[in-house]
């Protein structure tokens, strides 16, 4: 058993969230072992952790024992075997497990994909949306579609499928519209990559959603849909389960965006004020552009009629739907505009 492979796991007690939030984001095995100061496991912390932390207020900069499970799983070394790691994994939905020493000192740490082959293929559908001209992105895209623009020498939207495929996802449509012949020229129907795409071609501008109307599925598996300009990395199997276990009509994926107010801001009472704030940060939950719906969904929409994301989630709303959302914490970026562009150019791991 490795040691050395589950230091690079681990924070301190005196840590904070931001600092377990960075391993998770650089360290593939998605878990954070939190130490004592006398090396001693006091607790875990997973992406599931986190998000629901973030849902009940809890910021960046608490400590991690706001965060973390004290009463998690581990596996003792003297009874470890990989049948019955293998069990924890099954029983508990779990990908990960600490190894213990008598002392509670961690020996290593065995991740799930150790002992079986990643995932097998998945039945959900897979919708990217890719039809638009990617006017703010200015000249770029005049003669080149937004979710073909290179990002480290390859498409945008490869970079999405080929992601999407390590979690076992195989069937694709993606709607087209602006230069839709170089999408699909160089796409093709997805054979060469062991997957099969299907093209939705809009005849029109349908907005956000609109083009989403033009699909039928005959399938009973949530629908995952996202935008062909947001690289991210998003553990889908998580936000399959967290959307199959809140038993909701719809998930939105959000990610935190924080503003600073460059004034000193007035809180009052009527007219007498309280408090003058200077400069504060306001946080808020913006839309990243990748959802999980029901099949039937589209029932809502009117066939080939315009329609933005926007106003799709808020008729789902109105008609007592239940959409919950999904906080991301992983990397995300919209790649819209220029700035954006290079940012993805510099940040995004091929």
């Amino acid at each position: 058993m490795d040691k050395t492979r589950g230091e690079k796991y681990c924070v301190s007690s005196g840590a904070i969230v931001k600092d377990a939030i960075k391993i998770l984001n650089v360290q593939k095995g998605k878990i954070v072992i939190v130490l004592d100061s006398q090396n001693v496991v006091v607790g875990t912390i997973t992406d599931g952790d986190i998000r629901r932390a973030l849902l009940d207020g809890i910021t960046v900069d608490y400590p991690v024992a706001k965060v973390m499970n004290k009463d998690f799983l581990f596996i003792k070394k003297h009874n470890y075997s990989e049948q019955k790691a293998s069990e924890l994994f099954i029983k508990h939905s779990i990908k990960q497990l600490p190894i213990l020493d008598t002392k509670k000192n961690l020996v290593s740490i065995v991740f799930s994909d150790d002992i079986k082959a990643k995932n097998d293929t998945k039945e959900n559908c897979v919708v990217i949306m890719a039809g638009g001209m990617g006017k703010r992105l200015g000249k770029i895209t005049n003669e080149c579609p937004k979710p073909m623009l290179l990002v480290n020498n390859k498409p945008i939207i490869e970079h999405i499928i080929d992601r999407l495929r390590t979690y076992g996802f195989s069937k694709y449509y993606i709607t087209v519209n602006y230069l839709k012949e170089k999408i699909k020229s160089y796409l093709g129907n997805g054979k060469n990559k062991g997957i099969d795409i299907q093209y939705i071609e809009e005849e029109q501008f349908l907005g956000t959603a609109g083009s989403l109307s033009l699909l039928e599925f005959d399938t009973n598996f949530p629908i995952i849909v996202l935008n062909g300009d947001v690289l991210s990395m998003v553990d889908f199997d998580q936000l399959l389960h967290y959307f199959e276990t809140s038993k909701t009509f719809g998930t939105v994926c959000a990610r935190e965006h924080s503003i600073n107010i460059p004034y000193g801001v007035i809180q009052a009472e009527k007219n007498d004020v309280t408090k003058i704030l200077e400069k504060p940060d306001h946080s808020c939950y913006v839309n990243a552009g990748i959802y999980i719906f029901n099949p039937t969904f589209t029932n809502f929409l009117e066939k080939g009629v315009y329609c933005d994301m926007p106003a799709l989630i808020n008729e789902l709303v109105k008609k007592k739907c239940k959409i919950n959302y999904f906080p991301i914490h992983e990397y995300w970026v919209d790649v819209g505009i220029p700035e954006t562009l290079i940012k993805a150019n510099d940040e995004w791991d091929i």
